[in-house]
């Protein structure tokens, strides 16, 4: 008797949940969002004042909101958002580096911003690129 009262208990916590609305605003199947490609024509090179100039090829401002910029010391290593320029901008100037003795490695992607909330949806992260 114990086993098939547990077993009824199941389904019906089961069948609940089942019926439950779930909207999640992040997944792109059901907030009409899609996410943005990868962003591509990315240049990274040092200028002669120890900058580092960081160039790609802009995406279509209808589709995306603004770019992710993230850096690290390590190629495989942790990176950190330094900068988002938004969806005109294809230039952005790292000035807050020390060359040398340092190397640095860059992640680009592109986000388009849920309506509504703070949160973005974010797209591919490219691979690690440096000069």
């Amino acid at each position: 008797m114990f086993k098939i009262t547990i077993i009824i208990t199941l389904s019906l916590v089961i069948s609940c949940s089942l019926s439950l609305e779930r909207n999640n605003p992040l997944d792109p199947l059901n907030s009409g969002i899609q996410a943005p490609g990868k962003v591509t024509g990315i240049n990274i090179s040092v200028t002669e004042d120890n900058t580092v100039e960081i160039q790609w090829n802009p995406m279509n401002p209808n589709y995306i909101d603004g770019y992710f910029i993230y850096r690290s010391q390590i190629y495989d290593g942790l990176y950190s958002l330094i900068f988002e320029p938004d969806n005109i901008d294809s230039l952005y100037e790292d000035i807050d580096v020390f060359i040398p003795p340092n190397f640095y490695w860059y992640k680009m992607s592109a986000f388009k911003e849920i309506p509504g909330t703070d949160k973005y949806l974010e797209g591919y992260r490219s691979e690690p690129r440096s000069w």
